[in-house]
């Protein structure tokens, strides 16, 4: 008799195994064409549009001049990580089914702050609001599709203005002065995970800038120290497309 409810369950566990089987088999086939039709719908077009929403850390690579050097009256000069948002459009262009070339006007806000120790134990931190209207160019190149996910590779150049800087408000404020235009070097990595009506690419993302943004002023205490001032980015961002 036990044997009998033995086999009995087993033939029950058997017959559920078997209807999983064939509810979750065409379901996965189904999926894998779905998948390949997502990918051949928007390779075929040449053009995406869509939306990026990017938060991050940014700072200043900071150069000091050679009033530094001999001065005792100041020890140290620093900046520290502050968070950056950003929000804006995305346009691409397929070269061809690995390479795309696209660009991502957007505006970029932060807050980098500069902190002073000085030579009499004294210390201060100067905060820089930032409000920069970004246009980046890149190149992205893709892998293959792993099912529904590609993986992918950008790089290119960034220009930026901030429309925030405002000389006189900065002056008065005893602020280091920063110069409104910036323009440097994007690169990162990224994956694209395609759905049947849009693409969601994750990315992460660096940017390094070519340009001195500072405002030499030896009037102003935290500013004769400073030769140069070069912004740095680190972001984390969702881009929506279609």
């Amino acid at each position: 008799m036990q044997n009998i409810d033995i086999w009995h369950k087993h033939d029950l566990y058997r017959g559920k195994i078997i209807l999983l089987l064939l509810v979750v088999l065409p379901s996965f086939v189904f999926s894998q064409r779905n998948v390949m039709e997502n990918d051949l719908k928007f390779s075929r077009k040449p053009y995406h549009f869509g939306i990026h929403l990017a938060s991050g850390f940014g700072d200043f690579k900071i150069k000091q001049n050679a009033l530094f050097a001999t001065s005792d009256s100041i020890l140290s000069i620093k900046s520290k990580y502050d968070v950056n948002f950003e929000i804006g459009a995305l346009i691409s262009y397929h070269i061809n089914r690995y390479v795309e070339f696209r660009t991502l006007p957007g505006f970029v806000f932060s807050n980098k702050s500069l902190s002073y120790v000085f030579g009499d134990g004294t210390s201060a931190k100067k905060s820089t609001p930032q409000v920069y209207f970004d246009l980046p160019v890149e190149f992205k190149i893709k892998s293959e599709p792993l099912k529904d996910v590609k993986l992918y590779l950008i790089a290119g150049l960034k220009y930026g203005y901030d429309i925030g800087s405002n000389f006189k408000d900065r002056k008065k404020a005893d602020q280091p002065i920063q110069k409104p235009h910036d323009f440097g070097v994007n690169y990162g990595v990224g994956i694209e995970i395609h759905f049947p009506l849009f693409i969601l690419s994750p990315e992460f993302k660096v940017f390094n800038s070519f340009i001195n943004i500072h405002q030499q002023d030896n009037t102003l205490p935290y500013s004769k120290y400073i030769k140069g001032l070069y912004n740095r980015n680190f972001c984390f961002s969702l881009n929506f497309e279609g």
